[in-house]
């Protein structure tokens, strides 16, 4: 209890000017054990949170850090720092490749979220993420990387290819998307969601980095995009404290900006208005968050989904990033009266990412499915992640939370 207070108060430090308790804070930092600075730390390794954290613990400047403690921070510092600028450099050369060809994009999350922070280089990422929405032009942009020569990655996922090019000693990775976020299970969000990015016209938000124009998404189509990757990730595995910073910040920075009707609408059409307001709740509770930012909160009944933002904080505590800190977590089944639906849709989902080319060919997919199984029990085995009834277990906990979020309900009960 008492690291985990920390670890929320030393990322309030590190996002913001003004914190809270500092006077509480500090005497807490002092009377710490050897074994909880040893917890402190590997719950920022499992939240990939070293940065921010390290930022906010330097301003209790009193604190005397045992010297591993320290080492190893200043060790991640600096390698977030190298990884940020390598990233920098690999983004900027490929929007200079798409703007001499005349290609139009947008940047997700990136350096465009690494721009919002109080220090660029805080924020680890790995990867460049680039959204190109016509079809015609996405084929256009992946032949002149080729020309260009970057290698193509095969079987990444189904809704973006990766190319890599060496910047320096370091292999970068671009994710180059023809769509801003992973194909939804439920037909009817997915349909909502990717409504909202056909429709929209061309009109950057344009931020200005290392001397660079670099297009992002206007404002409310952003913090929808940034919200269906929160989404995404917590169907599968979970995601860890480092999403709900970026989360904070860009509230922080981008609030005024954002139309705030736009983004309520999209919520309502996507039914992840629960979601929306169980970790905006946690980033005001816990992380710092001025709920002066989040004025859209106040049109939400928050009642309607009471006790589900301590779920989730918890869900994200545990499981961190990706869900690697609880073993026996691989996905969400979502509730149905036939509950085999559930597991034949996720076989299904899995097989997709599996096996991309293959699953084009429907008389393919029995075969496929049986081969998708077999994975999934060797690699459970080798990962020693427990019995499969854990497995299950877990998926069908999780499952409540979705329920408690009201997720895939596209509007609020009349009160």
């Amino acid at each position: 209890m008492k690291v985990g207070f920390v670890l929320d108060a030393l990322i309030t430090a590190g996002l913001y000017d003004e914190y809270r308790e500092q006077k509480k804070i500090q005497e807490i930092l002092d009377c710490m054990t050897d074994e909880e600075w040893e917890e402190l730390w590997k719950n920022c390794m499992l939240h990939q949170i070293w940065g921010i954290v390290y930022t906010g613990l330097k301003k209790y400047r009193q604190t005397v850090i045992p010297e591993s403690i320290k080492r190893r921070f200043e060790d991640y510092e600096t390698k977030v720092a190298f990884q940020y600028y390598a990233m920098l450099s690999f983004t900027t050369l490929i929007l200079s490749i798409f703007k001499e060809a005349g290609i139009r994009c947008y940047v997700l999350k990136g350096i465009v979220l690494n721009a919002l922070y109080p220090r660029e280089d805080m924020r680890k990422f790995a990867d460049a993420d680039i959204y190109i929405s016509d079809m015609k032009e996405y084929r256009r942009a992946s032949a002149i990387l080729e020309d260009r020569g970057f290698k193509q990655e095969k079987g990444l996922a189904e809704f973006h290819s990766g190319y890599t090019k060496k910047v320096g000693d370091k292999v970068c990775l671009l994710e180059l998307h023809w769509r801003p976020c992973d194909i939804l299970l439920d037909a009817g969000m997915d349909r909502a969601a990717m409504k909202v990015y056909e429709e929209l016209q061309y009109a950057p938000d344009v931020y200005q980095i290392a001397g660079t124009e670099v297009p992002a998404l206007p404002p409310a189509e952003n913090a929808l995009q940034l919200l269906l990757h929160m989404f995404h990730h917590l169907l599968q595995g979970g995601f860890g404290l480092r999403v709900l910073c970026d989360w904070c910040v860009f509230w922080t920075r981008k609030s005024a900006e954002t139309e705030e009707d736009r983004f309520i609408k999209y919520l309502n059409d996507t039914g992840l208005t629960g979601f929306a307001w169980a970790a905006t709740q946690i980033c005001i509770k816990h992380l710092g968050l001025a709920s002066d930012k989040c004025q859209w909160m106040n049109r939400i009944n928050g009642a309607w989904y009471k006790g589900s933002s301590e779920l989730l904080y918890q869900d994200i505590l545990t499981g961190g990033e990706f869900g690697r800190g609880e073993k026996a977590r691989v996905t969400v089944l979502r509730n149905r009266s036939f509950r085999l639906a559930d597991y034949a849709k996720e076989v299904h989902r899995v097989m997709r990412y599996r096996f991309p080319k293959l699953r084009k060919a429907v008389i393919v997919w029995p075969v496929l499915w049986t081969a998708t199984i077999w994975i999934f029990l060797k690699n459970n085995r080798r990962l020693r992640r427990g019995k499969i009834s854990d497995v299950i277990k877990s998926a069908e906990q999780r499952n409540y939370l979705l329920k408690k979020m009201k997720v895939y309900e596209k509007k609020e009960k009349k009160q």
